[in-house]
């Protein structure tokens, strides 16, 4: 798969997940946590506008042959997975959420993680 095919999915990816914590925000949040405080839907707002942002950073960086602002998209979607993953991680060790909320998410995490990774590692080095 060409990085800007792979950046273009993974924009596309981005606002499903943002439209789904737009239209389904109690169902999202129920999923992440074992309460669901009536602030949450607040934050699942945010959590959207995050992942619209980030959508639409790796849409148009898409087309960039090698730049290092193409290089620095590629290092905040690895810092973005890595975090979450940590987080996630966190959570269920200290019992906030159970294994079966974040295995889904573990699958995405590290599979974007790898894809992010392999074409941050192919870019050029002459590039600027």
């Amino acid at each position: 798969m060409k990085r800007n095919h792979f950046l273009i999915i993974t924009a596309l990816l981005a606002w499903a997940f943002g439209l789904m914590f737009v239209l389904a925000p109690d169902a999202l949040v129920n999923n992440l946590a074992a309460s669901s405080p009536a602030g949450w839907s607040n934050l699942s707002l945010n959590l959207a506008a995050m992942f619209f942002a980030v959508g639409f950073i790796n849409l148009f960086s898409s087309g960039d042959p090698g730049s290092k602002a193409l290089k620095a998209v590629m290092m905040g979607n690895i810092l973005l997975h890595l975090a979450s993953e940590g987080f996630d991680i966190y959570n269920y060790s200290k019992g906030y959420v159970e294994i079966s909320s974040i295995m889904t998410g573990s699958i995405v995490h590290i599979a974007l993680l790898i894809g992010f990774i392999n074409y941050l590692v192919k870019i050029p080095k002459t590039q600027s």
